[in-house]
């Protein structure tokens, strides 16, 4: 069952672009195929849990921080009208996941997305209360022909010892589409990655690891009012 949903998943996901026309060199060559990141959002938004919801905001903490480089991101609804309430962003304490999308997957790609990633890690690392929950990021990845599952764990690996990233700013999942997962080995230790070579059934996994990431309890409590910006005194009766 789970497998022929993810099938007709993968499906909706991808869109093609227009075949090169043939010239007097060869043949005509296929359109690159890439990530459909509306419909993948739509698609993510059904199976992520219930109580969540995917959007294209951004995330911001009760300091005003707002880090740029999310392409999507799970929340908890608070209400059904919290992104209008405040604006197009997402309140810190109310978010679940982070999305950084990759369709163009090479090793200064790569560098690009870990820059993102980590750039969102550091909401609420300046707040009157700085919470110790990190959001979980997942990067999703189009597959590139040239570029192998091992040599994009080893590039994966080298960039973070070699800029001394901290654990607290790696990604947690990265999906490459229909072949495979990097996930974050939380037992090794800093910089350390699991490689699977899961082909057609990459997205399936994927999705049943992200919502063990997605589908916690947070600790910290959202009080609207620290959101409050404008100071003002008002006259008591």
């Amino acid at each position: 069952m789970l497998k022929n949903y993810f099938i007709d998943f993968n499906k909706k996901i991808i869109k093609k672009a227009a075949a090169k026309t043939a010239s007097s060199k060869g043949a005509a060559k296929k359109g690159a195929v890439t990530l459909d990141v509306p419909a993948f959002m739509e698609r993510l938004d059904g199976v992520i849990p219930g109580q969540l919801r995917i959007k294209p905001l951004k995330p911001v903490d009760s300091s005003g921080f707002s880090p740029d480089g999310a392409d999507m991101i799970a929340y908890r609804e608070y209400c059904r009208d919290i992104d209008k309430i405040m604006n197009g962003y997402i309140p810190y304490e109310l978010i679940h996941g982070a999305f950084f999308v990759v369709n163009d997957l090479t090793k200064s790609s790569l560098a690009d997305v870990f820059g993102r990633v980590s750039t969102v890690k550091k909401i609420n690392h300046f707040t009157e209360e700085a919470g110790s929950f990190s959001i979980p990021s997942f990067v999703l990845a189009n597959a590139n022909p040239d570029y192998t599952l091992p040599e994009i764990k080893n590039d994966v690996m080298n960039y973070y010892m070699s800029k001394n990233v901290s654990s607290d700013s790696e990604f947690e999942i990265m999906m490459i589409h229909n072949a495979g997962l990097l996930i974050k080995d939380w037992h090794k230790g800093d910089h350390r990655f699991i490689g699977l070579e899961t082909g057609e059934e990459t997205m399936m996994w994927f999705v049943i690891l992200m919502n063990e990431y997605l589908d916690v309890e947070r600790e910290d409590v959202f009080d609207i009012r620290k959101y409050v910006r404008a100071e003002k005194t008002y006259n008591e009766f």
